[in-house]
């Protein structure tokens, strides 16, 4: 890589190390003989103090050099390292939350996944869903979904609410006609990774993970990817919870009945 290459003939990386030793000699020498403060017979004393002072400031300048050269190949590392990173923290639920919603307007199609334990809930009712920035995003995918923005929602019946919700600010309380906002239910409540797939209208696709409040004490550190081969797996999940799921038909069975 090319900031490990070497210097020319490695001149570059002995002439400052060998500069301080060869000019703190010439000043012993040129301060011996042409004797400055006259000392005659004790002329070498102040020769030999003033050519230490000389070497200690090269080597101190040498040292400074060095410092300056390795923090630069620091960056260059970084830079050239940076862009083959997998996964990147985000921050908490609700950085991530800002996250997703300054990009609904440039999203084409979002798939998300709502999964609590019982254990959980309260600690992501407080944190999470119970939330500004939630309810914010909530009124903001009703809002996408009404243009462009196809968003697939599947979760658990703790989930059930908040999904329909949403239908709610679309106006409509049927998921079958919510425009191009469409959720599923899975009735058992077994332990899933939550995660949300992003995909822009450029075509870049992103997955956000490890929203899950399970940790005892600690409140999860929500990460991001573009890794193809994390996307893949992924989206393998979601399709797979997809095609387990089923309709919110309680939902629909009320609403299909006349009103009296």
């Amino acid at each position: 890589m090319a900031f490990f290459e070497k210097d020319k003939g490695g001149v570059a990386v002995w002439l400052p190390i060998m500069t301080g030793p060869i000019f703190s000699l010439v000043v012993f020498v040129l301060t011996y003989w042409l004797d400055p403060l006259s000392l005659k017979q004790t002329s070498g004393i102040p020769a030999f103090f003033l050519s230490v002072i000389v070497l200690m400031i090269a080597q101190w300048w040498v040292t400074v050099i060095e410092v300056r050269k390795t923090a630069a190949y620091s960056d260059r590392l970084y830079d050239a390292i940076k862009d083959y990173l997998h996964v990147t923290p985000v921050g908490s639920p609700e950085q991530a939350l800002r996250y997703i919603s300054s990009r609904l307007p440039i999203l084409r199609e979002v798939k998300n996944t709502s999964f609590n334990t019982n254990e959980s809930l309260e600690r992501s009712d407080e944190k999470f869903y119970a939330t500004k920035v939630y309810d914010d995003l909530l009124a903001a995918i009703a809002q996408q979904t009404r243009k462009e923005l196809i968003w697939k929602d599947i979760g658990d019946l703790h989930a059930l609410t908040r999904f329909r919700q949403i239908c709610r600010h679309i106006g409509t309380a049927n998921p079958r006609s919510s425009g191009k906002y469409k959720y599923k239910i899975i009735g058992h409540n077994d332990p899933q990774l939550n995660f949300i797939l992003l995909e822009h209208v450029d075509g870049i696709k992103e997955v956000l993970f490890n929203w899950d409040f399970r940790g005892l004490g600690q409140d999860p550190t929500v990460l991001i990817s573009r890794d193809s081969h994390i996307i893949e797996m992924f989206t393998k999940q979601f399709n797979l919870l997809w095609q387990s799921g089923t309709e919110d038909h309680d939902r629909m069975a009320t609403r299909s009945v006349p009103e009296k």
